[in-house]
């Protein structure tokens, strides 16, 4: 394997590994932070591809170091930051609370869209909608697979490539941002450093893609 699709599996393995944190919590991931294991293994996995977060991701690591006591605890900091709150969660799972310049009918199917031209067909249950982050990290842990995969097997890596790029910056960029910049006293400290995480990762990603791109078209 060259190191260009071993970076690309890396890759692809974190945004698996943060959409299963921002997932509702079940036992294995309880055994993982109890462990230390979720935690230090996403950090440690972005810093392999992304050696210059390491100083903006040292506060993360205690963050989502943090203990809990129990499966019901960490159930209890997932409710409490994603989906209760005096008038509305401290934090929204969904993209389409971020956004105010269009119609959130316009978003989804934007975003649905995206995943059906990569053969991809979202899920019909109710309140998985398409903009969920869960769902729009699972994406781009697809896309980077394929990119990885298209790249071992010597073919064009580009079209999954320029993907990457223009959800990025169209969706998952954005979305963090204002995640990781609203107030929310009651977010548990997991969580905030889950989002923190994910921001910088993503943001690093961005730049990197661009840089990829730039250089196949030169």
């Amino acid at each position: 394997m060259s190191e260009t699709s071993r970076s690309a599996v890396v890759r692809s393995s974190i945004y698996g590994e943060l959409a299963r944190g921002f997932a509702y919590p079940g036992a294995e991931l309880l055994d993982d932070i109890e462990a230390g294991d979720f935690g230090f293994d996403v950090v440690d996995l972005v810093i392999d591809v992304h050696p210059d977060l390491i100083a903006a991701l040292a506060s993360v690591r205690s963050d989502l170091g943090t203990r809990v006591d129990d499966l019901v605890t960490l159930e209890g900091h997932y409710l409490a930051t994603f989906e209760t709150g005096p008038r509305k969660p401290p934090l929204s799972l969904y993209e389409g609370d971020y956004v105010t310049d269009r119609p959130r009918a316009d978003l989804l199917l934007e975003i649905d869209a995206f995943y059906r031209h990569f053969g991809l067909v979202p899920s019909e249950k109710p309140r998985d909608f398409v903009d969920t982050l869960t769902a729009e990290l699972e994406f781009l842990r697809f896309l980077v697979a394929k990119e990885a995969q298209a790249i071992e097997q010597a073919l064009d890596a580009r079209p999954y490539q320029r993907a990457q790029y223009d959800f990025l910056g169209r969706h998952l960029v954005p979305f963090l941002v204002a995640m990781d910049g609203t107030p929310g006293d009651f977010v548990a400290p997991f969580y905030r450093g889950l989002v923190r995480c994910a921001r910088c990762f993503v943001e690093a990603e961005a730049v990197a893609v661009a840089r990829r791109l730039g250089a196949a078209a030169a």
